[in-house]
């Protein structure tokens, strides 16, 4: 990562690089040689045969320990066991994890697909491009699907488009070591239908750690970033999905904004940047920053996890860098209150970095991963749940793998989550599958009927057998996810009634600002315990 300075203001104290393990992928008979150049990129090196090893991460002495602002590789990659609390082995208290499952890569950037498929992808690991990979979590297959041409998606923002296909902005300058962070002005589409990947419109500057966030209208804006080691991207690109174009936004959009913002689309149709110092709102429709408040904590960094909480009018910013170390508070900004302030609510077990927030199919919060020390150091491998109604932290039960910088955690359409990754260590290949407590809490209420679309504020019909006892329906969008950032999870609460014969009766979000047009798990809860979900593109 950069290892220049920032304002004190939003101070984010980066890692200046990463350390890569052993563990390398098996060739496959699926990987093909280059089939084609991205851009002006150069073709593979002579007697390459197509395929490339994994990029080398230096971490050389000085450069790296000035980079990390610390006088070694053991400051930087910390040396304190895991953290792990004894629990009962209760699922129905604590939880249950699956032991770990080989994915065959590191999962550092993973997003939901409504095939029900999760598509994972890296760096070039004995690829053309990124390595890449779609995982079945039902069959629990993995195919190789990497990039055929030599583009480097890692590092790059994500979003979910209306149609399901999967946006990438930006990304890592190929066959480059970490340590030159620069950034590339390519976009990439993935399309699940077909597994193929293809080139989008070029972005107006390179883009590394850019924030990609989608809008009401189903456009998407590209924040932030970096274009190298000490230049900020300080534009703000357009992407629209339909005409497949990019459009560079006036200069009073234009703004600092460091390493993956943390952003979210509010019900006012205002994009919020809340994990530094000081609160910022961008207007789409005449592309202006307004002021906001300052956090309780003065700023939490790259280094947090943070979400939009059901009912859509609270973000919560969860740990971070606070004076230079993890932390375990957490704050909450009401978009509905005025004025707007932020407020701490109950902290944490666990001081935690690198960590990642999964809404669950409850509406509570699943934090998992993280730790407290450098990249890979003192890993925490008990995870919690944040109960926003009662505002309190449940710790659940420990996973076997630490899962800190470069892990990534996303709901299945099953209501369990999965966590995977992490650059370093014997088991960064591997994946792990969490069942809440809320899957040994009673029988699970099914969904034998539902639409596949709706539109918005009309009513729709659920058919289930279990109508009279549900207590909750939601449609939860999928989750795309890296570096503790999620770009696409949201959890939209829905009135409904019972039909009184075999069925619910609900009314859809009631515009695209409350649910963004594209792909939504639909779950229905019976006392808490919630159905397998049926997979609804709203919009």
């Amino acid at each position: 990562m950069r290892g220049f300075g920032v304002p004190a203001d939003n101070e984010q104290g980066l890692i200046g690089s990463v350390q890569q393990g052993p563990a390398r992928r098996p060739e496959s008979a699926a990987r093909s040689a280059a089939a084609g150049l991205a851009g002006d990129a150069e073709p593979p090196p002579a007697g390459a045969g197509g395929r490339i090893g994994r990029r080398t991460f230096l971490l050389a002495g000085s450069a790296a320990a000035a980079l990390a602002g610390t006088g070694s590789l053991k400051g930087l990659l910390g040396s304190s066991a895991p953290k792990a609390a004894a629990l009962p082995a209760d699922p129905t208290v604590a939880g249950q994890w699956t032991a770990p499952f080989d994915l065959t890569l590191i999962s550092i950037h993973a997003v939901m697909l409504h095939t029900g498929k999760v598509l994972l992808f890296s760096w070039p690991n004995n690829t053309v491009g990124s390595d890449a990979v779609l995982y079945d979590p039902v069959s629990g297959s993995v195919t190789s699907i990497p990039l055929n041409y030599q583009r480097d998606i890692f590092c790059g923002g994500m979003t979910v488009l209306p149609d399901g296909r999967v946006f990438i902005a930006g990304g890592h300058i190929y066959l480059s070591p970490i340590l030159r962070t620069e950034g590339v002005a390519n976009t990439t589409l993935f399309d699940p239908a077909s597994s193929a990947w293809t080139e989008g419109p070029t972005m107006d500057v390179a883009r590394w750690y850019p924030t990609s966030a989608q809008l009401g209208d189903g456009t998407v804006r590209i924040f932030g970033g970096v274009m190298n080691n000490s230049t900020d991207a300080i534009t703000v690109d357009a992407y629209d999905p339909s005409a497949n174009t990019l459009t560079t936004l006036p200069a009073s959009a234009s703004k600092v904004m460091y390493l993956y913002p943390r952003l979210k689309l509010t019900t006012s149709g205002l994009v919020a940047w809340t994990n530094m110092g000081t609160t910022y709102f961008f207007n789409p429709a005449t592309a202006v920053w307004a002021t906001g408040p300052r956090l309780t904590s003065g700023g939490r960094g790259e280094r947090d996890t943070s979400v939009l909480l059901p009912g859509l009018t609270k973000i919560m910013e969860i740990g971070g860098k606070v004076s230079g170390a993890a932390v375990k508070t957490a704050e909450i900004l009401d978009l509905s209150a005025s004025p707007l302030a932020w407020k701490t609510t109950a902290s944490m077990n666990f001081a935690r970095w690198w960590h990642n927030a999964v809404l669950l199919a409850d509406g509570t919060v699943l934090v998992v991963g993280g730790g407290a020390s450098g990249a890979y150091g003192a890993p925490v491998l008990t995870p919690e749940i944040y109960d926003p109604a009662s505002a309190t932290w449940t710790q659940m039960a420990p996973q076997a793998a630490p899962r800190m910088y470069h892990s990534t955690a996303l709901l299945l359409p099953d209501g369990r989550v999965l966590s995977a990754g992490q650059s370093h260590g014997s088991l960064q290949n591997t994946g792990e599958i969490f069942s809440p407590p809320y899957l040994f809490a009673g029988p699970r209420p099914t969904i034998t009927g539902a639409p596949a679309s709706i539109g918005y504020n009309q009513q729709f019909t659920i058919t289930t057998p279990d109508f009279a006892s549900i207590g909750r329906v939601a449609l939860v969008k999928a989750g795309s996810v890296t570096h503790s950032c999620n770009f696409d999870q949201r959890y939209v609460d829905l009135t409904y009634q019972s039909n009184g014969s075999n069925g619910l009766t609900a009314t859809s979000p009631p515009d695209s600002n409350h649910a963004p047009p594209g792909w939504y798990m639909l779950f229905i809860l019976s006392s808490g315990v919630p159905s397998v979900a049926s997979w609804v593109q709203v919009g």
